[in-house]
């Protein structure tokens, strides 16, 4: 089958708004326009919020959950790829779709099987979903990866070189352009005078996006006297912190909490800043980075996973990770307050950059010679799985859906159903344990690893009998 031709199968958990189901719409996308026929299947059970975006692309959208009976998906996966004469396969961070690859490459031979993964997680299963694409190395021609420190990281746990290459997920520069908007009228609105530094930090409340270092920062510019304004675009389960901190602390009059907002606001908001800021625990590559530089924004930004790769000294701050973290922070956006020609350099620098080699066709172009790489290598040396194996990787992704029902259960996740009191009362213990977990999250991922073992315990333990 020629590569103008090839019918695609994504296997994605679900379709929701966040970082790395945006790349899978702009995948679609790219492939869309290059004559590829798209079918996508929903491996985890949701609202999936995004799929109007999707059905723009592709019609063909699956929800394996509540239609197809877990111990039915195996088969009705199978009987989708003949269906649709599906050549090639990606999976993107979906642990049921990892289990069924034995299946599928037994009873489906003559498929090319890709991965695309974003960030390692130590936090779970000892490396996340590229853990968990090492485990299926056997029956990958070729996982994809987001940056060379990932593919790194890969490397050194074994992953075949020849197999594993990168494909950075960049952004649309037509799209995410600052002469599309008039920033004096969106600095007007914001009662941001014309002199006055303005700083975005764009990003969910939650630990990994360490909100509590951004107020100690905010605090001490605020004690040093720099003039700004810094506008917190986001929601979380920090947010009531923040919130009572930025009271306390008397910074209202310079931090602004907006709350959740859409991508066309968030564009907004670029257009109209001179700062964008990102202290992250840990990330892939932003991808509110690639948006920041595409706007022109100077970046202060934290050295972890890839973002060294896209955002180098002339277009912004790296910030390590270290006991000198927050001093960091302070300084680089103290120098960035009180230069406001060094930004202005640093935006443009920052836009050229992304405009060069970062560009949305410039990711759709390389994934489609990966796909035929990977092709090339199904053919010359294929990937097999035995019959054992593939009952294996189907009794997995059983209980993973057996295992998700419960949660939905214990948690309530839908509200569909009445709890019994074992459930009101740990759903009680998760709210009360709620500050140590981001506590711990913060500072020991082997205590989070405990605590997640131990919930699945609880699970299996209200739940035994019932499957």
């Amino acid at each position: 089958m020629s590569s103008e031709s090839r019918r695609v199968l994504l296997l994605l958990p679900h379709l929701e708004v966040g970082g790395a189901d945006k790349f899978n719409l702009d995948l679609a996308q790219q492939l869309a326009r290059r004559g590829w026929r798209l079918t996508i299947a929903l491996t985890l059970p949701g609202a999936h919020p995004w799929r109007a975006h999707f059905e723009a692309v592709t019609p063909d959208i699956v929800p394996l959950h509540p239609r197809v009976a877990p111990a039915k998906q195996s088969i009705f996966l199978r009987d989708l790829v003949g269906s649709r004469g599906i050549d090639t396969i990606i999976v993107s961070h979906s642990e049921a779709g990892y289990a069924l690859l034995p299946y599928l490459r037994l009873h489906s031979p003559g498929l090319a099987v890709l991965d695309y993964l974003h960030i390692e997680e130590l936090h779970w299963r000892d490396g996340g979903y590229p853990r968990l694409s090492l485990d299926a190395a056997h029956w990958l021609d070729m996982s994809v990866v987001s940056s060379e420190h990932l593919r790194g990281w890969m490397l050194a746990r074994g992953a075949d070189p020849a197999r594993v290459a990168v494909c950075t997920t960049n952004i649309d520069t037509v799209e995410w352009d600052p002469a599309q908007f008039d920033r004096g009228v969106l600095r007007r609105d914001l009662g941001v005078a014309p002199d006055e530094s303005l700083v975005l930090y764009p990003a969910r409340l939650v630990p990994q996006k360490q909100p509590r270092l951004l107020a100690d920062v905010a605090r001490e510019l605020a004690r040093r006297r720099l003039r700004f304004t810094l506008l917190v675009a986001g929601d979380g389960p920090d947010r009531g912190w923040l919130e009572s901190f930025v009271r306390s602390e008397g910074l209202a009059g310079q931090v602004r909490l907006l709350g959740a907002v859409g991508v066309e606001r968030v564009r907004e908001l670029m257009a109209a800043a001179d700062i964008f800021l990102l202290p992250s625990q840990h990330e892939g590559i932003s991808l509110a980075l690639y948006e920041a530089m595409a706007m022109g924004l100077a970046s202060v930004a934290a050295d972890v996973g890839g973002q060294r790769e896209l955002l180098i000294p002339e277009c912004g701050v790296l910030v390590g990770r270290g006991p000198g973290e927050r001093q960091a922070y302070v300084a680089a956006l103290e120098r960035l307050l009180s230069e406001s020609e060094l930004r202005a350099r640093m935006g443009a620098m920052a836009r050229r950059r992304v405009a060069d080699h970062f560009r949305l066709d410039q990711m759709g172009e390389r994934m489609a010679v990966l796909v035929g790489q990977a092709h090339v290598l199904a053919s010359t040396s294929p990937r097999t799985a035995s019959e054992e194996e593939a009952a294996a990787g189907v009794a997995q992704a059983v209980a993973l859906a057996r295992e998700l029902e419960r949660a939905r259960r214990l948690w309530g996740y839908d509200g569909a159903e009445r709890p019994g009191s074992g459930v009101l009362v740990l759903r009680a213990l998760k709210r009360a344990l709620q500050p140590a977990y981001r506590w711990a999250l913060a500072r020991d991922q082997r205590v989070i690893r405990l605590a997640v073992g131990a919930r699945n315990a609880l699970v299996r333990l209200l739940y035994r009998g019932q499957d």
